[in-house]
């Protein structure tokens, strides 16, 4: 095949590609046009709320012998300041003590946007690029009695962190902090309990309504971005949903090969809010029904809900799904 023939025959290619895409969605009526926000009347964590969370913090410490607790960024730091923050190699975290106030640890090129999250009083200490984050650490710690006390590690803070600031404190023991982040974290206020049904709410009205655009030849990612669609139609903000269909649903986390949606498979759907924590997912599963089936053009769901940790399962049963997964 010479140059000009490869160059003609690609472009005829995709153009034909173009247009079936094309053609797919014009045969599509247009998605989520009627969908209202879904967010309106939530009651947001105030800021007394996560104060009484630390205070609860600090009381299961004393009675498990603590002097501090550190956390990293993640679900947990979340769930005591509100802060969200990416991981990275530079360390970034809290301490929350027995006695005093907590305190925080920044890179000092990062100071800017640290502030931007955290309140106005707030103890902050940062560290250069040719300093020890790990030193500052040691530095909140001892300065709040803890130096040779003993110290709590949230569950997931990573061990070059906790292996450096073991370095420095010599005469301090190290413990797991997940008694005091699990003693506080298990039990729900009425406003978490609201604001955790709300977005499991969302979630799976935005499944369904992402599952009603079904159609031959729609890609996993399609269906993706359309559930992402819903839910921001819903005035929620998705955390990326993860799509399988026919047999690649059988996986857990479904698979990274391109999947080209075929009449009869089953169809895997895990979706959540990005703006919940703890998390609220759905895992919904149904099928594409046969063309001339009774229920062609008429797929619904069944849903799993994982709410939060301790984990609690809601089941729907469906009556168009089961005639059609083989």
């Amino acid at each position: 095949m010479n140059r000009r023939s490869f160059l003609r025959d690609s472009l005829a290619f995709a153009g034909a590609a173009a247009g079936a895409s094309c053609a797919r969605s014009h045969t599509q009526p247009k998605p989520f046009a009627d969908l209202t926000p879904m967010t309106t009347g939530l009651v947001p964590i105030t800021a007394d709320e996560r104060q009484s969370r630390i205070e609860r913090a600090r009381q299961l410490m004393r009675d498990r012998g603590l002097d501090a607790m550190f956390l990293e960024s993640g679900s947990s730091l979340f769930y005591y300041t509100g802060v969200r923050w990416g991981r990275s190699e530079r360390p970034f975290g809290a301490v929350i003590p027995v006695r005093g106030e907590p305190a925080w640890v920044a890179p000092a090129f990062e100071e800017q946007r640290a502030w931007e999250l955290l309140p106005p009083a707030t103890n902050l200490r940062v560290w250069q690029e040719d300093e020890s984050p790990y030193r500052i650490l040691a530095g909140i710690l001892r300065d709040r009695g803890a130096a040779m006390g003993r110290i709590g590690i949230e569950e997931s803070v990573r061990f070059f962190i906790f292996d450096g600031l073991r370095a420095e404190m010599g005469g301090a023991q190290f413990v797991s902090a997940t008694p005091v982040t699990a003693g506080s974290r298990m039990i729900k206020s009425p406003t978490e309990v609201a604001l955790l049904q709300r977005a499991n709410a969302i979630t799976l009205r935005a499944i369904d309504e992402a599952v009603r655009t079904l159609s031959p030849g729609m890609s996993q990612h399609e269906l993706a971005a359309n559930v992402s669609a819903a839910t921001a139609a819903l005035g929620a903000e998705s955390d990326g949903a993860l799509v399988a269909f026919g047999k690649e649903s059988a996986f857990p986390h479904g698979s990274s090969r391109p999947q080209q949606l075929r009449e009869g498979d089953v169809v895997l759907v895990d979706a959540g809010w990005k703006d919940m924590s703890p998390t609220s997912r759905a895992r919904s599963c149904t099928a594409l029904p046969r063309s001339g089936s009774a229920t062609y053009g008429r797929s619904r769901s069944a849903h799993s809900v994982r709410r939060s940790r301790p984990r609690s399962r809601v089941r729907r049963a469906n009556p168009w799904m089961m005639p059609h997964v083989k």
